[in-house]
Formats: structure tokens, sequence, C-alpha cells
């Protein structure tokens, strides 16, 4: 009887049907029950085929964290074209917080799978360098200065902003609050000692 493996064998086995069977895995059983076995059997494809288009499972996280990662920042600009400074910063707070607990084990796999991985997916061509921080860190700096260091208040919102993802994924029964209610307390206190920067009038206006 022929192997169940073949039956996609009148099709080429692409990388982005490797990617998809990958994603489906992580996202309903995590990370960790990710194997090559397991995928090529998903795939319908032997092992070695999986191999010729990754070297093995790390570069399989690299390249589902990246396009997590690449999903995230889209999430977060979405708020660019807020008007209001102070608005576009709380709102890219709470869409960063929506994300990680809207993908899990995505979010799991960006940020506390592997600190290899994190390293790998930061440093991923297609990032061009930019993180959640550097978003942060720029969102803030247009809307005015902060008391300390400019990259000091974005690291604190992040790192705020990720312990209410990473608590309210895995210790929820501990968190009496709501997560909206502890994003709104974080940025309060994050924005409570900045000086919003004056809007420039627009020439020719008039004082009213």
């Amino acid at each position: 009887m022929a192997s169940s493996k073949h039956h996609l064998s009148d099709q080429p086995l692409l990388r982005s049907h490797i990617l998809d069977a990958a994603r489906s895995i992580v996202v309903r059983q995590g990370f960790d029950a990710l194997s090559m076995r397991k995928l090529a059997d998903v795939v319908g494809y032997s092992p070695a085929s999986l191999y010729l288009h990754f070297s093995g499972r790390d570069a399989i996280a690299h390249a589902l964290g990246a396009e997590g990662h690449a999903g995230l920042l889209a999430a977060l600009h979405s708020y660019d074209s807020t008007l209001d400074a102070v608005e576009r910063v709380k709102s890219m707070a709470h869409a960063y917080v929506e994300f990680g607990r809207a993908h899990p084990e995505v979010y799991r796999l960006i940020y506390m799978q592997n600190a290899a991985y994190s390293e790998a997916i930061f440093n991923d061509a297609s990032a061009s360098g930019e993180t959640a921080l550097s978003v942060f860190a720029h969102a803030l700096d247009v809307i005015g200065p902060a008391p300390g260091p400019a990259p000091l208040s974005a690291e604190t919102l992040w790192a705020a902003l990720h312990g209410i993802v990473s608590l309210s994924l895995t210790a929820s029964k501990y968190l009496s609050a709501p997560a909206d209610v502890l994003i709104d307390s974080t940025l309060d206190l994050c924005l409570s000692g900045v000086k919003k920067k004056p809007v420039r009038r627009q020439p020719g206006a008039r004082a009213g």
C-alpha cells in the first residue's frame, strides 16, 4: 500500500506549505509539540523533503517568530495616523497586549521560548532593526520629554506591557484587575511626568 506521506507528491512542497503546517501545530498544541517528523506527517512528505527548505526545527521557529513579530509591529503601526500623540501611545499599548493575548503561542515564541530565537527574530532582515521597543521609544519621543533618559521610559512601558501579557497567559487567576485597567494604570504612571510638546500652528493660522 502506498505511503500516505506521498499523497501530495503531485504538488511541489513549498516553504509556505511547511510554515502553514508548523503554524497550525504551534497554535493548537504549543511549540514544544513541533517536530520535523510530526510536520512531515502533516504535510504528507518525508522528513528529508522538509530539510530542503529548512535546516531544522530552529530555522522553522525563526521563520514563524519573524512572521509573528512582523504582525505585532503591523498592529502597533496601525495607529501611526492617530493625530494625538498621547492617544497614539495609549492605542499602541492596548494593541500590544491584545496581540499577545490573541496569539499566545506566537507571542511566547517571539519573547519567551528561547533567548536565541528572540535574538534571531529581532535581527531578521524583514524587521529592518525595528522592534516593539523602538516603536514605543519613537512614539514617546513625539509626545515630549519625560523625566530620565527617553529610552528608559520606553523600556519601562514595554517591560510593563510584557508583564501584563505574560501574567495574563500564565497566571491570570492572580490578576484581580482586567488587562485594560492594568494597561491604563501603567500608562498613567509612564506618562505622568511627560511634558507634551506644543502643537505647531500652521502658517497663517491666527490665535483664537
